[in-house]
């Protein structure tokens, strides 16, 4: 599981709507017939063969280095002798564990919700029916890092476990898991610095499920909508300063100038008050030096979890002095939480990174799409 007090850290201090024909992947691609090139994404690659192919993933948690696993997709009798430290996953799988909601959204992109047995945290699913099927029993929460309960991933029969790394310490469970014959994938798309480059490992889901083809045409479509969005701005002189977080536990982290989340305002037109950081992740920074620049920005998004702006004055009333509150231009990415907090801007947003740039825009620039309604931000009042 991604808790999403996780998430908040690593990625969030980090689109009207748009309609997706998932039905094109009801069609699987045929073996032999598949051509899966990356175009953005830097922590994987994808290898094709006649009859199977070859993923690749390199270094996927922070600061790790010439950390590399591979993963080879097909039907095999034998294991070659000079490929026993690689895994070898039957294909396509019919039943997984995601231990982060974050791949929710890419196995529901692939229109293969239904594999999923286990999951990571629960309670902060935010999918209607996954919610439904845990609240019947139907899938099972397996625990969390040290907490894992290994008993009943085994008693689950996963064909895979969809895992992801923070540091190397994920490589204990995952040669437990790997002794009990329990076959564990590393997915890394929170440490892309592209908001499609995050969203193109949905291109290893579409791999697993043997729906290689539709998967990249419908990646394509999203690549290609982006792209036009950026457009719609790319003329614009004013960019408006943006601030981004808030204090958590009393730190405040902030997102470096070439982390995902600088891009995604960068690409929407906007001016991001920290984009000379030279660093891609979220670090802890003093008040004081933050206070000096946020009180010009014209914009502030990506409050945590706050609601209202009395929420944000109640956890410093110096905010009150900040030039987006005054002028009340506060936004937050959750407008689409439920009730037990699941929120669907880290689950279907990964592979919605053009409808996340819509929201941006209209926030910044609302004259360039004036008919367009938020979707996962929402204005705080």
């Amino acid at each position: 599981m991604r808790i999403q007090t996780t998430l908040f850290i690593l990625s969030a201090l980090a689109f009207g709507t748009c309609k997706r024909d998932i039905s094109l992947l009801s069609v699987s691609a045929k073996a032999g017939d598949i051509s899966v090139p990356v175009r953005f994404a830097r922590g994987f690659r994808i290898e094709s063969y006649d009859s199977s192919c070859s993923i690749t993933v390199n270094n996927p948690w922070q600061s790790a280095e010439n950390v590399k696993y591979v993963y080879h997709l097909g039907n095999y009798s034998v294991v070659p002798e000079d490929k026993k430290n690689d895994v070898f996953i039957k294909v396509p799988v019919k039943r997984i564990i995601c231990l982060s909601t974050t791949h929710i959204g890419f196995v529901e992109f692939t229109n293969e919700l239904g594999s999923v047995t286990g999951i990571s945290g629960s309670r902060y699913v935010s999918n209607p029916w996954l919610v439904n099927e845990i609240e019947k029993g139907k899938i099972q929460d397996v625990g969390y890092g040290e907490n894992l309960n290994y008993e009943l991933i085994v008693k689950l029969q996963p064909d895979l476990v969809i895992a992801y790394g923070v540091s190397g310490m994920e490589t204990g469970f995952a040669e437990k898991l790997k002794e009990l014959g329990i076959k564990v994938i590393f997915i890394a798309e929170y440490l892309e610095e592209n908001p499609l480059a995050k969203m193109e490992w949905v291109k290893v889901f579409g791999a697993l499920f043997r729906k290689e083809k539709k998967v990249t045409q419908l990646f394509d479509s999203v690549a290609d909508h982006y792209s036009e969005l950026v457009k719609s701005v790319s003329g614009i002189k004013k960019k408006p300063g943006v601030l981004l977080g808030i204090p958590w536990k009393g730190t405040w982290y902030i997102s470096g100038g070439e982390s995902y989340v600088a891009k995604l305002i960068a690409d929407a037109g906007g001016n991001y008050i920290w984009k000379s950081l030279p660093f891609a992740d979220s670090r802890p920074m003093g008040l004081e030096a933050i206070f000096s620049k946020a009180v010009s920005a014209d914009f502030w998004l990506n409050t945590g979890t706050a609601n209202s702006l009395a929420d944000i004055m109640a956890t410093d009333q110096r905010f009150q002095s900040i030039k987006a509150v005054r002028n009340r231009k506060v936004y937050n990415y959750n407008r689409l939480v439920n009730a037990k907090g699941g929120n669907a801007y880290f689950e279907s947003g990964v592979v919605e990174p053009d409808i996340i740039l819509e929201d941006l825009i209209s926030i910044l620039h609302p004259e360039v799409l004036p008919s367009h309604k938020l979707k996962y931000y929402k204005k705080l009042n």
